[in-house]
């Protein structure tokens, strides 16, 4: 059954192959997986909370064909489906005992966990880390810093903004930090004063909390492309930020625990 968040995924369906902001985090996914498996496109690849398959759909273009993953949500089956992508109905928390017989290589979970209670995203973790091969990658983006809370984040059902540290606190004893990144930085400026002044629209009643969308839109192609390129210098310049609205984390598994 379609709900009333089916008019977001249709939002996100119709431009995350174009929008800067989807463009750099499936490209900084790609990295995360060449640096780890260079060019073998073999291996086994999940995506726990797949959206409307934009991360599925833009690995198979970069020729990876052993590719699946989980949402729960009819409206991201429904958009997947139309990419021809395999993936299964199943919640976050429960994926640990979904594939009895199957283990990954390279696990993404992207903005996924910030919209579970504390309990399910200790859940999906520990089932991520059961499923992941010994030296397997996990890669995930979420949502950071409380600052930058704003409309999306109640148009999507957000109820958490992290840290590295209050991230950590969620990984099994088995998943190590190998590398992690706050993004866009040079946007973060910009990002924040637009937050904050909806924050301020909040607490003034200014903002109808029941028309809420998010802010997933295509800006003009010139504004588009310019913030595209701010993101992609940014890493080139730094291999890690200190400050964005997002977080990315590169995590392997380090033992059999």
């Amino acid at each position: 059954m379609l709900n009333s968040s089916h008019e977001e995924y249709r939002m996100m369906f119709e431009v995350e192959e174009k929008l800067w902001w989807y463009q750099t985090l499936h490209e900084r996914v790609l990295k995360g997986i060449e640096h780890n498996f260079g060019k073998n496109k073999d291996i086994q690849i999940l995506d726990v909370g797949s959206g409307t398959g934009g991360l599925l759909w833009f690995l198979k273009k970069q020729g990876y064909n052993h590719i699946q993953g989980i949402d729960y949500s009819d409206s991201s089956l429904l958009f997947c489906q139309q990419r021809g992508l395999c993936v299964e109905k199943i919640d976050a928390a429960s994926v640990g005992h979904f594939f009895p017989e199957e283990s990954f290589d390279v696990i993404v979970c992207n903005d996924v966990v910030y919209c579970l209670e504390s309990d399910a995203i200790q859940k999906t973790l520990e089932g991520i880390s059961k499923l992941l091969r010994p030296n397997g990658v996990f890669l995930t983006n979420n949502n950071a810093f409380e600052a930058f809370y704003g409309t999306h984040d109640i148009a999507v059902g957000g109820k958490h903004r992290f840290t590295i540290n209050s991230y950590k606190q969620y990984l099994p004893a088995n998943l190590s930090i190998e590398k992690y990144t706050y993004w866009p930085f040079f946007l973060s400026p910009l990002i924040l004063a637009v937050r904050q002044f909806q924050q301020v629209q909040l607490k003034l009643n200014l903002i109808d909390t029941n028309k809420i969308t998010s802010d997933v839109s295509l800006p003009s192609k010139a504004v588009n492309q310019f913030f595209y390129q701010c993101s992609n210098w940014e890493q080139k310049i730094f291999s890690s930020t200190p400050f964005g609205s997002s977080l990315f984390l590169v995590i392997k598994k380090t033992s059999f625990l």
